[in-house]
């Protein structure tokens, strides 16, 4: 199973505005910290903010914040809000235009292993995602980013 870049997007947006426990950012913000393009991270703040986990102040000055506490937002929370189909076959829809349909077994197997593929993530919450020092990590990650960039100017 894979997940939408929508999901994956929406993830990082709670887990760094976690990380800025209640301080406003901006959309552009977040968007040069490489959570996604501003697009991406508009349709995801909105949806996120529908669902009352960030807040968001518009203008000039307004920006957006986490709302809801880290540790009550299971990540299977927003798997199943940005994840429109977990249906792996054409007859988990309930197609009837398989002639197996009541005679075969996989949709009862693959059902379970949707399970089981959430367990794990309503156990965890966006705040275990984050790890110690993670603010110093991601600066760190960004400096190497923009010298490798410069680098590769330089190359051309």
């Amino acid at each position: 199973m894979r997940l939408t870049e929508r999901t994956d997007i929406a993830v990082r947006i709670l887990i760094f505005l976690s990380l800025l426990k209640g301080q406003k950012v901006s959309i552009d913000q977040l968007s040069e910290q490489y959570i996604g393009h501003r697009a991406q991270i508009v349709a995801a703040v909105q949806q996120l903010r529908k669902a009352g986990m960030i807040g968001s102040t518009p203008g000039r000055n307004g920006g957006i914040w986490i709302e809801k506490d880290p540790s009550e937002i299971s990540v299977a929370e927003i798997v199943r809000m940005f994840e429109t189909d977990f249906a792996m076959t054409t007859c988990m829809n309930h197609n009837d235009d398989c002639a197996l349909i009541g005679s075969c077994r996989l949709p009862r197997l693959l059902n379970e292993a949707l399970q089981r593929f959430f367990e794990p993530l309503e156990a965890a919450t966006i705040a275990d995602l984050i790890v110690p020092n993670a603010m110093r990590i991601i600066h760190e990650n960004r400096e190497g980013a923009e010298r490798l960039e410069a680098f590769n100017h330089g190359q051309s």
